[in-house]
């Protein structure tokens, strides 16, 4: 019996999946009649460019008023972007949005990196701001079930979505085939 136990708790904790709102930020409440699903790479310059014009402009106009819901879901395309993923699972929910705006802000200068060790340092240098001390920084880069997370997620949407590129907006649970400059019009369509 207690053998049974042992292995219920094993699948428990590491075959079922976290919820995405425990794991994803998102803005917004999740009863909006438009729920748009953002995944994308901490590397690619797209999703920095519809982080850092985009997004706001829709959380102004859509996410306040309540007519829409975002969530920020991982999609990393390389190494550089799955360990500032993981490192961003190591945040409190709620500074990891900071760290997502810094991470956009300076991709170019914390992904230019040509080697573990300088990544590593760059990306020490973003989260050590927000409240990740060196210990828990250390700890995070080993962190298999924060990595498995970021990398979980990444095999459920190219599974369930058909995810080619990023950024890639799924909205109301349909992929968005649209660019990200219509995407504000197919919102106003959905409205």
């Amino acid at each position: 019996m207690i053998k049974k136990t042992y292995i219920f708790l094993f699948l428990l904790i590491f075959i079922v999946p976290l919820k995405a709102e425990e794991t994803f930020p998102s803005y917004g409440l999740k009863t909006s009649k438009i729920k748009i699903k953002v995944f994308s790479s901490l590397t690619c310059p797209y999703c920095a460019e519809f982080h850092i014009k985009f997004l706001p402009e829709i959380i102004n106009k859509y996410v306040t008023s309540q007519k829409v819901f975002i969530q920020l879901m991982d999609y990393p395309l390389d190494l550089k972007a799955l360990r500032a993923a993981q490192i961003q699972k190591c945040l409190p929910l709620d500074i990891q949005k900071n760290y997502l705006d810094e991470i956009y802000k300076t991709q170019n200068k914390w992904s230019s990196a040509k080697t573990l060790k300088q990544l590593e340092a760059n990306l020490k240098k973003i989260s050590s701001p927000l409240g990740l001390s060196e210990k828990d920084f250390k700890d995070c880069l080993i962190n298999k079930k924060k990595e498995n997370i970021v990398l979980q997620n990444r095999i459920n949407a190219q599974s369930k979505y058909d995810i080619k590129s990023t950024p890639t907006f799924v909205v109301n649970e349909k992929k968005f085939k649209g660019s990200i400059n219509e995407l504000e019009k197919y919102i106003k369509k959905l409205l």
